[in-house]
């Protein structure tokens, strides 16, 4: 029976089992590394010849000048390219470490190359997916941005607010998309129908266990500010260019290393959601009678 008391504490319970679970099986690490990688390439790659041919400084200028011509609508169509290839590369990767986590959940092995395998099974999906996702994206920016361009605050306030919503209630939809994508041979639109349909099933452990992976990274992320903020003054106080220069190194590299073991927790917890939502049955990752008392189904 679900105990409505307890959703927090569950929800950091999930969180606290979905890192054990990753210490068991540090290969899962390699995903959201492959994810960034390919990020830094694609912008890399996109980013060099905008900037060297002035489209955004174009579209800057247009922005400002409230007018619509050519310059906004190349930019548009290049940041539209930009979205897609970004979030075929982010699909891609979350795919295959969710596919690697539920092959463990089931007490199945699973390596770097089954998660990739599986990735490359569903690539049409994939794309037809990041295509979806590119375009609410692009929708969210274009009245985000409409918004900073009005010179009214009040409207610029108000889009920001709009664009979060849609952006958040994507979000939302999309949760059980990946593990959905993974196992059910299903269709996109299909796959999306079946995402919100679990989401709402499991609605009180799905956003609690978000939120509590959430504020747990907040709080090391804070803490992880304060101790960076301290270490960088006092390698600036010894006036030593190679102290700074290491200081500041190892500090990027804590952040990105934080931020590649947050998102593969996020992949764990959800196979694992997934996993009981469907079968009854958490698998190997996270505890079963936990997620029995934890998780609430409907018929």
């Amino acid at each position: 029976m679900f105990r409505r008391g307890n959703r927090i504490q569950n929800g950091l319970e999930l969180t606290r089992q979905s890192w054990a679970a990753l210490r068991a099986n540090p290969q899962l690490m390699i995903f959201p590394v492959i994810s960034m990688i390919g990020l830094i390439i694609v912008t890399i790659l996109f980013f060099i010849p905008v900037t060297a041919t002035g489209i955004l400084s174009s579209f800057g200028e247009t922005g400002r000048r409230g007018a619509s011509d050519g310059p906004s609508v190349v930019f548009f169509i290049v940041m539209f390219f930009y979205y897609f290839v970004t979030y075929t590369v982010i699909i891609f990767s979350n795919t295959a470490l969710v596919g690697a986590a539920m092959r463990l959940a089931r007490g199945e092995s699973a390596t770097v190359r089954d998660g990739i395998n599986i990735a490359m099974s569903r690539i049409q999906k994939i794309i037809v997916y990041a295509l979806i996702s590119a375009t609410i994206g692009m929708i969210a920016r274009s009245i985000q941005q409409s918004g900073r361009n009005s010179n009214n605050i009040v409207m610029a306030i108000l889009s920001s607010i709009i664009a979060g919503i849609i952006q958040g209630a994507w979000n939302l939809v999309v949760f059980f998309a990946i593990p959905v994508l993974v196992v059910e041979d299903i269709g996109v639109m299909d796959s999306l129908k079946r995402s919100l349909a679990l989401f709402k099933q499991t609605w009180g452990e799905s956003f609690t266990g978000s939120m509590a992976i959430g504020a747990v990274s907040c709080l090391v992320s804070i803490a992880m500010f304060i101790v960076a903020g301290l270490l960088i003054t006092a390698a600036v106080a010894t006036q030593s260019a190679t102290v700074i220069i290491i200081t500041v190194a190892v500090v990027i590299l804590a952040f990105v290393a934080f931020s590649l073991v947050n998102g593969a927790i996020n992949g764990i917890f959800q196979a694992s959601l997934y996993q009981y939502a469907t079968t009854g049955d958490a698998g190997k990752l996270i505890d079963t009678e936990l997620a029995r008392d934890a998780f609430r189904i409907t018929g």
